[in-house]
Formats: C-alpha cells, structure tokens, sequence
C-alpha cells in the first residue's frame, strides 16, 4: 500500500497506519525503535484497501503483545525478583493505606489533612524507590496507627495533628502496616538502590477513590465502592496471573501475596463473623483461590527454571 507525498512534508500516513502507531505505544520504545516499522510495514501490506480502522483480532494481539513487552522488560531489570517482587508489594499497600486515608477525609473532614500528607509522602517515596526516604515514614505510620494498641486510645488520642489519624483496636487489623514497615526495612537495609522507580498510574486508584466520592457521592465503603474494590482486585489478580505465566517469574506472586494474605489472615481471625456473610465469604474465597493459582503458578515456574538449568 502506498502512502501520498506532500511536498516539503514527507509521506503523508493513512489513518490506519496512524491508529496501528497509536496501538504500538503499548510496548516499550525500545522495542518500537527497533520493530516498529517492520510491525507497521507488515499490517499496513496485508490490510484491505481502503480500511481505516485495525480489526478487533489486530487490536487485541498488539495490546496483548504489548503489555507482555512490557511485562518481560520489567522482568530484565538487575534487581532480584524477590527484592522486586518485594517493593511492588509493599507500594501496593502504601497506595491502599492512602486509598482509605482519602476515603476517611469523607467522615473527619480537613483536621486529617496532615495524615492524608504522610500517606501521599509515604506512597510518592516508595513510587520513586526512594527507600531511605520512605523508612521513617512507614515505620512512622505503622506507630500512628497502632497507637490505641500501645498507648491506650486515651493517651493517644490527643496527638498533635494526627489526632484524627487512622486507628485499629487490635493487632490483626494492624498486619499491613507492619508488614509494609518491614518490607521497606528488608529493602533499605539491602541497599537496594537498583530499585527501578514504579509507574504514575498507581496514583490513579487513590485519585478515582477522590473523584468518585467528590463527583459521584460514591465512598469506598458503600455498597458500590465495595463491588468496585472487589473486581479491581479480581482482574489485578487475573492480570497477575498472566504476567507470571508470560515472563515466567515469581515476582508477582510475591507482591500479590503481600497485599491479599493480611486480608485473608483477618478474615480468619473473625471466621464466625464471615461466614455470616455470603457475600463475603465468597469474595475473599475468590482471593484466596486466584493467589493460590498465582503462587502454583509461580512454583511451577521456579521449579521449571531449577531444573533447567
């Protein structure tokens, strides 16, 4: 297929070959400087004449190529998986302990505006792997929120600003935060300086969190926020399954076990209560078995590596 010359201005692209460019953004530039003609060249010969659109078929190979791209140069960094593993992990929990700080605002108005700052702080450190930087924020925020645990709720809840900070009444409902502490002692003390810096988007669950509360009255806590938390979960975990059978390493195993096993421990703790809730029951049914997939899935690679080598 030929494309038109405008004069001073080079080929002039079709709008199909426009949308199949806008497609391949989706892998790395990398492998776009090095592949992407060839790719463009290849669809652009073999579509029909006067097409202005990929097919559905084309669409969903290169969105699938692409993200498995993506997923294998993530994969080639010079980190060990169970240290990037590790830091995905306790970031994704970082950015749901800031999830439900922004949610609070909802019932404690402005005074918890200097929380909400520790958890932003909090997440954009360990956003940027700026580890030193996120150890005395965690190890911090794990005290606040333990602090009717180990001071007494009197004696702690007059704290200066953080008052209206974010507390729990037992130790079990303090798991992620703790073990997010040690997550970013386990890594700051490794000298874990190769740590590649994590994408923007995570920022979008805390942001949608915000705009849906602020424009469509929809909290975390009701009934719709609660559905949308569970089937973003679900297809994180369905995503992550994936990714693990594509790049053939355990890392997301490992950052989704961080994130679900606190849950699931939880729920276990107050059994009786659970199961008086189907729903419930089966939601958190539902995690367990995706991560248990995940994991076998992750074992299988582990061993598969080991005796191949």
């Amino acid at each position: 297929m030929s494309a038109e010359v405008t004069a001073g201005h080079g080929p002039r692209r079709s709008p199909l070959e426009r949308r199949y460019e806008a497609l391949l953004r989706i892998y790395p530039a990398a492998f776009r400087d090095r592949h992407g003609a060839d790719i463009i060249g290849t669809l652009m010969e073999t579509s029909t004449p006067g097409r202005r659109v990929p097919s559905p078929r084309e669409t969903a190979s290169l969105i699938r190529e692409g993200l498995a791209a993506r997923a294998r140069q993530a994969t080639e960094s010079p980190v060990r998986w169970w240290a990037d593993g590790l830091h995905l992990g306790v970031l994704i929990l970082a950015v749901v302990h800031l999830v439900h700080v922004g949610a609070d605002i909802v019932l404690q108005g402005r005074s918890s505006w200097p929380w909400v700052a520790v958890s932003m702080a909090l997440t954009l450190a360990l956003l940027r792997g700026r580890l030193w930087a996120a150890l005395p924020l965690a190890l911090g925020s794990a005290f606040v929120v333990s602090r009717a645990m180990l001071f007494g709720y009197a004696a702690s809840a007059d704290w200066p600003l953080l008052s209206n900070a974010t507390v729990y009444h037992s130790w079990i409902s303090l798991t992620p935060y703790w073990l997010m502490a040690a997550g970013v002692v386990v890594l700051a003390a490794r000298r874990s300086r190769e740590l590649q810096p994590r994408s923007w988007w995570w920022l979008a669950l805390p942001v949608a969190t915000f705009a849906g509360d602020a424009l469509l009255g929809v909290d975390l806590y009701s009934e719709l926020g609660s559905l949308g938390r569970a089937g973003l979960e679900g297809g994180l975990l369905l995503a992550g399954i994936w990714v693990t059978t594509v790049t053939r390493s355990p890392r997301w195993a490992l950052a989704a076990a961080i994130y679900v096993l606190p849950g699931e421990l939880s729920t276990i703790a107050d059994l009786p209560q659970t199961l008086k809730s189907p729903m419930v029951t089966a939601y958190w049914a539902v995690l367990a078995v995706l991560l248990l997939a995940m994991a076998w899935i992750a074992s299988r690679v582990r061993t598969d590596t080991g005796s191949g080598a």
